[in-house]
């Protein structure tokens, strides 16, 4: 696991101990916030291999700071390799410790800072989201990205942030009873962009409620955060934060490995190909070029062989399903999803193919029936209740491609294969007529959140 906001320098010495020598904790993100801390962070950081920091100035800091600190501050990041990204910095019209319009003034200084020194922005954002969003689009920090530290604000300021290019870190607020709202926003916040914090010593999570935090009580949020997200289990959460954590601080191994197998609750998930027949305006692919799904960065240089997939899967009665899913179409590569296909079943494992459906607009009907027996089930991304809307969601290369699409749902339906069909809840889309269209077919039903991937 990986603690992406924490001050080890304010954690008492037993503390700071155990946390240090917690092998569960991969890496450790302190913060420095003030010159004294800026101080403390960096001693640290640079005294142990798994602590990693960011520093800055807090906006309640924002009357004390001159011209002269900010070129220190340059000089520092500049300085020292361990530091990873530039704050925590932004706007607290909570506590409202130091004035408005010089916490605003040094919030910019901030973000032209972290693109001169190329280095992501930790935001500390209180009372303020229409404000920090407002400062963020003018001083085009999307250029560096970042992370919104402590997130607890709503489901449309997620939404704003991570078309901005940053990162939601979720603390173990999420885990209070009075964070209902708060955890509905955690359901719908894209899982290749949600990292988990302590901002220990502050805000322990529910069940050590009062006493001091510190990196260890992470699980307890992470658990949480596993109870939201569909088909995910602590273990996905650990993997997903840390790998998204590695991503976004360019540390470890950047997030980059690629992968052709990768397991998620128990499921094991074959990433044949990249190429894909659509262009949907919902998907990732689309929008960005990160590929991280869960943990896993599912993008492949090159298509991987039968052989190989199959020494990766090794016993498939290990999984509770084999999976054909990836960020590619997995039916443009029919001989070897058969292959792969026969052998989980030779052994007597389960098989899911999750496709488009647009297999009939490149291969005759009738090889459909060849999978009869290798294939348990079909899960069809239809994502339109009609072809209109098909053609400006999905982007597809025929006109006539959602009539495919039924098409292969009611021929697979009559060769007995079990068929379920889903739609995500991407604006214009009426998920209430695809439901319907769906039911109609005789497939069952099923609902996707719209950026809520794996």
């Amino acid at each position: 696991m990986i603690d992406s906001h924490c001050h080890l320098d304010l954690l008492n010495e037993k503390d700071l101990k155990e946390t240090l020598e917690d092998k569960s904790i991969e890496y450790i993100l302190t913060v420095g916030y003030d010159k004294k801390t800026i101080k403390s962070t960096l001693e640290l950081a640079n005294k142990y291999s798994k602590v990693f920091c960011a520093v800055g100035f807090h906006p309640h800091e924002a009357d004390k700071i001159s011209e002269r600190d900010i070129t220190e501050l340059e000089r520092i990041i500049k300085s020292n390799p361990k530091v990873k990204a530039v704050g925590e910095t932004g706007l607290d019209f909570y506590k409202n410790l130091s004035d408005r319009k010089k916490q605003e003034e040094l919030f910019r200084r901030h973000i032209s800072l972290a693109r001169k020194v190329g280095l992501p922005l930790v935001i500390h954002m209180r009372a303020a989201e229409e404000q920090t969003l407002r400062v963020l689009k003018e001083e085009k920090a999307y250029e560096v990205g970042g992370i919104m530290h402590c997130f607890s604000g709503s489901l449309e300021t997620m939404k704003k942030a991570v078309d901005l290019g940053f990162y939601i870190s979720y603390s173990g607020i999420i885990t209070y009873k009075g964070s209902q709202a708060l955890r509905e926003v955690v359901k719908k916040t894209p899982t290749s962009r949600i990292l988990l914090e302590t901002d220990a010593p502050f805000l322990a999570p529910q069940p050590v409620r009062g006493k001091p935090n510190k990196p260890s009580y992470i699980w307890h949020t992470a658990e949480v955060l596993a109870q939201l997200i569909p088909n995910t289990s602590l273990e996905d959460v650990n993997r997903m934060t840390s790998e998204n954590a590695k991503l976004v601080l360019n540390i470890g191994h950047n997030g980059k490995r690629e992968t052709v197998t990768y397991v998620i609750n128990d499921r094991l998930y074959i990433n044949l190909t990249n190429r894909c027949n659509l262009h949907c305006v919902f998907c990732q692919r689309e929008r960005e070029r990160n590929f991280m799904v869960k943990g896993y960065w599912v993008w492949i240089s090159r298509d991987p062989s039968v052989e190989e997939v199959i020494r990766l899967i090794e016993d498939p009665l290990r999984y509770k399903e084999v999976v054909f899913c990836g960020y590619g179409e997995p039916t443009l590569r029919f001989s070897a999803l058969k292959e792969i296909a026969k052998y989980v079943k030779s052994k007597g494992g389960r098989v899911r193919v999750d496709t488009n459906g647009l297999m009939f607009t490149f291969l005759p009907k009738e090889k459909l029936s060849e999978l009869k027996g290798l294939v348990d089930v079909w899960s069809v991304s239809l994502n339109a209740p009609d072809p209109e809307t098909y053609l400006k969601i999905c982007k597809p290369a025929q006109s006539y491609a959602f009539q495919k699409v039924v098409e292969f749902i009611k021929e697979s339906l009559r060769l007995g294969f079990r068929v379920v069909v889903s739609a995500v809840d991407y604006p214009g889309v009426d998920i209430k007529r695809v439901e319907k269209l769906v039911k109609s077919l005789g497939a069952e039903w099923k609902y996707r959140a719209y950026e809520v991937v794996g």
